[in-house]
């Protein structure tokens, strides 16, 4: 001190022992003498002084609390040694309200004026538990005293202010990091989600609205964790919700938390937390005092909301020992009472619904390693309405576009599987990309080249724009998919679990021992599989049959049925394959192989190969000898096969509904459990409710032999004559047709005709 015996200390007593006195005094009856009240009061103010003294500390300077200057009491001197040697005289004040603002700030003033004359101290700040009004901070600015409150002056520990500003201007004008992409406030759309507690789920329209009424809750102490498969829209939530949290604290500190958004794909193995957060303050926040202990003190206090996106993201090689470790280090900053935190992740990253519900709430681990529960809030696929929405708002934005939003929408509701892809948002934002680029490239918009674009780009922008780094080549995470899908769509397996695709990573990668478990956990994370309970399925039907498709076309391709011929082609795979030019000479060569005895795993390569070339051609079958092929399983609904020659061919399981053929034709052939078509006259204007439950239950008692036949549906079909009506029936064998003839014909009343030679005359359109 340059004036010694002007600084007077008075040693105050212990935090502990004021705390623990303040506490009894609280708890004494109302009604004892205004003496408890002033010694209630009195340890309260002290036990405030002692907390802001702390903060001074924090901040590295020495502190003397209870000094005289000049015979003015102040209640904290602190002094700064860095960058030069500063000294604060500071005056605390817990009350419920300011008393006397102005009055308070001059007095002070005067003690300031002094301090500064006799070299005490430089500045002066006023600290108070409640803010005062504008007017006091704008007296106490011109006086030259910061006025502060108490959260405020434990948010300036570290100064976020150009970090919040970043949030801010990122989301608004586009992250920098992403120069192609347009700004994220330029197309957001809401999300829903659905939010389950004790064993009941609620939908959340808007998934903000919930987590902004969560945030305000002080009473419970709980965590939220954010689960969405890939590309549902996490990481887009959790930039729009640091944004509004950065605004609203700029505008309001005393009344909002600081956001804090923390990607953990930017931390790759085991967490260290202190050093994480020390990396993220000095690197992303550029703070001058990358602190970790005093990060932790605003967070312990409650200033902050933690945002921990990409929790599934943040380490290469993972095993359960890996996933623990991460999360104790996490709840170090997720214990203290007055935390918030959010953590983002894949349902897929844990291997199974107990290692999920384990991590959620680790009472139920009997390892008692952690403490901290987190409620799930499931982001759900966007409705049409949130699919027209970001239609709208992005269209305009892609580079190049020459066509409306509208024009996006009609596309693809016109291609079928990808209405089911566009309900996650970043697959729609790839769907409204790809199709100006497969427009201009001349390429034609098909399935096959949609899909086969998509999963290029999803695993670059997996390995690119969110700068992961996968384990698995892309060549060998595609070939596992491939036989995967076609596994499960030759029914040799359901689904699979952690330990089946472990097998499958070790057959066809073969990593190292050690790194297993990791490989396998970065095949399930990253390879558009969702997990059900223990049970991973695709993502999306689609992509599977996709992939099925590719497999089929290169086996075409080489001449050799295998797949082909072990299950029969969805819908969606046939759409695939008639959009790729093949060689029907392969096909055709498969049709008449099946003359010849057949392997059991080949039941279906005749059936196939007729419904493949049916679905490219109409008349691709129209007057060709098939007899005495195998063509189980073919799908030739409303086929014209008239002049096709099905001698002695089996037709089992095929669809023949609405396909005119002749009796000479057909009539050996083997039709056992097809779907066929009778046709017959009604003397009514058409067919009503009663009479189709009528003739449903006649045919449910209808004797036919080992099995029933089973009625379809009906259609009308009309003829110059007038209507006809066509019942759709599932013949158990082709020595049924006259008996399930005859049944119709006692019901109806009328002839009933099967083969077109006995119905030509009604002249079907």
């Amino acid at each position: 001190m340059s004036k010694k015996g002007k600084l007077t200390s008075k040693t105050p007593r212990s935090t502990a022992s004021l705390t623990g006195k303040a506490h009894k005094v609280a708890r004494r009856s109302k009604s004892k003498a205004p003496s408890n009240i002033a010694m209630t009061s009195t340890a309260k103010g002290r036990r405030f002084e002692n907390d802001v003294a702390q903060l001074y500390r924090l901040q590295g300077a020495s502190v003397v609390q209870n000094i005289e200057i000049n015979q003015k009491k102040v209640d904290i001197l602190a002094t700064f040694m860095y960058p030069v040697r500063h000294r604060v005289i500071v005056e605390c004040k817990d009350e419920k309200r300011a008393v006397n603002a102005n009055q308070r700030v001059m007095q002070f003033h005067g003690v300031l004026d002094i301090a500064r004359q006799t070299g005490d101290a430089e500045s002066a700040e006023i600290v108070t538990r409640v803010p005062w009004g504008d007017a006091a901070k704008g007296f106490a600015h011109k006086s030259g005293i910061r006025l502060m409150t108490y959260n405020e002056k434990l948010a300036s520990l570290i100064d976020f202010t150009d970090y919040l500003n970043e949030l801010i201007k990122r989301f608004e004008n586009g992250d920098p990091g992403r120069p192609s992409e347009p700004p994220l406030s330029k197309c957001y759309v809401d999300l829903s989600a659905e939010f389950r507690a004790q064993g009941k789920a609620r939908r959340i329209p808007i998934i903000d609205s919930f987590i902004h009424e969560w945030i305000r809750e002080e009473d419970r102490h709980r965590h939220l964790a954010i689960f969405g498969g890939y590309g549902a829209g996490k990481s887009s939530l959790c930039h729009k919700l640091v944004h509004d949290l950065a605004e609203s604290y700029l505008n309001d500190p005393n009344s909002n938390r600081i956001p804090v958004l923390l990607n953990l794909r930017a931390f790759v193995g085991k967490l260290d937390i202190d050093a994480y957060i020390t990396s993220f303050l000095d690197r992303e926040c550029r703070v001058a005092n990358p602190k970790f202990h005093l990060f932790n003190a605003m967070n312990d206090a409650g200033i902050f909301l933690l945002v921990f996106d990409g929790f599934d993201e943040m380490a290469t090689k993972v095993d359960a020992d890996t996933l623990e470790s991460n999360l104790i280090e996490l709840e170090k900053l997720a214990v203290a009472q007055s935390t918030k935190v959010i953590l983002t992740s894949r349902p897929e990253y844990f291997i199974s619904a107990e290692e999920e519900s384990v991590a959620l709430n680790p009472s139920m681990s009997i390892f008692k390693n952690r403490a901290i529960h987190y409620e799930p809030l499931k982001i759900l696929p966007w409705s049409d309405i949130q699919v027209q929405t970001f239609l709208k708002k992005r269209v305009p934005l892609v580079k190049g576009v020459k066509k409306t939003w509208v024009y996006y929408r009609n596309r693809i509701k016109a291609i079928g599987s990808l209405s089911d892809l566009s309900q996650r948002p970043v697959l729609l934002d790839m769907i409204v990309k790809t199709l100006p680029r497969l427009i201009e490239s001349g390429e034609g918009i098909n399935l096959t080249n949609l899909y086969r674009t998509y999963l290029i780009e999803e695993i670059r922008r997996q390995k690119i724009t969110k700068k992961r780094t996968l384990l698995l080549s892309d060549k060998d995470r595609l070939a596992i998919l491939e036989e995967l899908a076609v596994d499960l769509s030759c029914n040799t397996i359901p689904s699979i679990t952690f330990t089946d695709a472990r097998v499958r990573v070790e057959e066809m990668v073969n990593p190292p021992k050690q790194d297993l478990e990791a490989h396998t956990r970065d095949f399930l994370t990253n390879s558009f599989l969702v997990r059900r309970g223990d049970d991973y399925h695709f993502s999306h039907k689609s992509i599977s049959e996709y992939l099925v498709g590719t497999r089929l076309v290169d086996e075409i391709k080489v001449g050799i049925p295998n797949i082909f011929g072990r299950t029969k082609l969805s819908p969606v795979v046939i759409d695939f394959l008639r959009e790729i030019s093949l060689d029907t000479s392969v096909l055709w060569r498969w049709i008449y192989s099946t003359r010849m005895p057949l392997r059991d795993n080949l039941v279906y390569v005749g059936g196939n190969a007729v419904t493949l070339l049916r679905a490219l051609s109409a008349t691709a079958l129209t007057s060709k000898d098939l007899s005495n092929t195998v063509l189980t399983g073919s799908q030739l609904a409303d086929t014209s096969l008239l002049g096709t020659d099905f001698r002695h061919a089996k037709l089992n399981n095929a669809w023949l509904y609405g396909c005119p053929f002749l009796r000479a034709d057909v009539s050996s052939a083997d039709i056992s459990n097809s779907l066929v078509s009778f046709y017959f006259e009604y003397d009514k204007a058409e067919l009503a409710p009663t009479d189709y439950q009528r003739i449903q239950s006649r045919f449910r008692r209808l004797d036919t032999g080992s099995s029933k036949s089973q009625v379809y549906g009906f259609r009308e079909r009309r003829t110059a004559a007038g209507t006809l009506i066509e019942m759709v029936i599932q013949v158990p064998n082709s020595e049924s047709i006259e008996v399930i003839r005859t049944t119709i014909q006692e019901e109806v009343g009328s002839r009933v005709a099967f083969y077109f030679d006995e119905y030509q005359d009604w002249q079907i359109d």
